[in-house]
């Protein structure tokens, strides 16, 4: 139980704590961006064969004309629940060249929605880095899309009131994922808030920095060396 209760304790301080569905989106994004030191994240619904902004956490005009551009493109495979993964944007061929010059995001992911068969949304999040994703990170981001689901949902067909609340979400977000899984999670985003620094996250988590190295090798994460600046601009 004490297992259960820190997860939560980590985890929904985040989530849980939102009073309206787009609230709620909005700390799920922040989560995403501190796990896989993004810049910026959003969250757009795709009614009507159109993508609308729903919640959004630091994005600008790059962001509005990439999501753009990979719907008008890429609409179908999206449909087809295929994420779109762009690891390098500026050696990409599936996409126009940008103009030289540009302070523009060097990788981003978009990351198909569904509630339950139908897509309602679309997930995106990007970094300054190339690469910044492995598979690892876009299958946690595919767990994380549930959550923006369940929001969008909650938005367009609020008389859904057998949903759980937001909270039940996460509980049952976690009730369903492996216990490792979460250790995994909760080191990932313990490691990226607090800048990769080792002997402060073993303390948090009342071990030794012999343990959070065994656990990195457990779960094979490659260490990283995070900028502050990243971090902070994560987190901001």
């Amino acid at each position: 139980m004490k297992r259960r209760v820190d997860l939560i304790d980590q985890f929904a301080e985040l989530v849980v704590g939102a009073d309206d569905p787009r609230r709620l989106a909005e700390r799920t994004l922040e989560v995403m961006m501190s796990l896989s030191n993004g810049r910026a994240a959003a969250a757009f619904t795709t009614e009507d064969e159109r993508v609308n902004l729903f919640a959004s956490r630091g994005i600008d005009q790059h962001v509005l004309d990439a999501v753009h551009t990979v719907w008008d493109r890429f609409r179908e495979s999206l449909a087809g629940g295929e994420t779109f993964y762009v690891p390098d944007r500026g050696s990409d061929r599936r996409l126009p060249k940008e103009s030289e010059g540009q302070r523009s995001p060097s990788s981003f992911v978009v990351v198909p929605v569904f509630d339950e068969d139908r897509m309602v949304a679309l997930l995106y999040v990007d970094s300054l880095d190339p690469h910044f994703c492995a598979p690892h990170d876009l299958d946690r981001l595919s767990k994380f899309s549930r959550i923006v689901a369940k929001a969008v949902a909650d938005v367009t067909n609020p008389s859904r009131s057998s949903r759980p609340a937001p909270s039940e979400a996460w509980e049952t977000y976690l009730e369903r994922t492996p216990v490792e899984d979460m250790e995994r999670e909760k080191l990932l985003l313990l490691l990226n808030r607090n800048e990769w620094n080792i002997a402060r996250v073993a303390r948090l988590m009342g071990v030794t920095r012999r343990t959070i190295y065994l656990r990195l090798q457990r779960y094979n994460i490659p260490r990283e060396r995070v900028r502050k600046t990243r971090l902070k601009a994560a987190l901001s």
